[in-house]
């Protein structure tokens, strides 16, 4: 499993895991997307986001910019 925390321009830490089978893990999985699941504390479900088979060396701005477009918004603290 990999995983990558990046935060977003509202402060948002997310944590974000994919985990690939063994043989995704080999030279054949270059240029195949895969799916993230992303958490933040202040968003009650993960965020799911397809990315690149490159994400892990994607810049944390423009990763944290994606995260942004797709989660909802955040739940209140009451």
């Amino acid at each position: 499993m990999t995983s990558r925390t990046v935060t977003d321009s509202v402060g948002r830490s997310w944590t974000c895991v994919t985990e690939l089978p063994a043989t995704e893990r080999s030279e054949s999985a270059q240029g195949r997307d895969v799916v993230l699941s992303c958490v933040t504390a202040s968003v009650a479900a993960p965020v799911q986001l397809t990315v690149g088979w490159q994400w892990e060396s994607m810049a944390p701005s423009g990763l944290a910019r994606l995260l942004s477009q797709a989660s909802p918004a955040p739940r209140r603290r009451d």
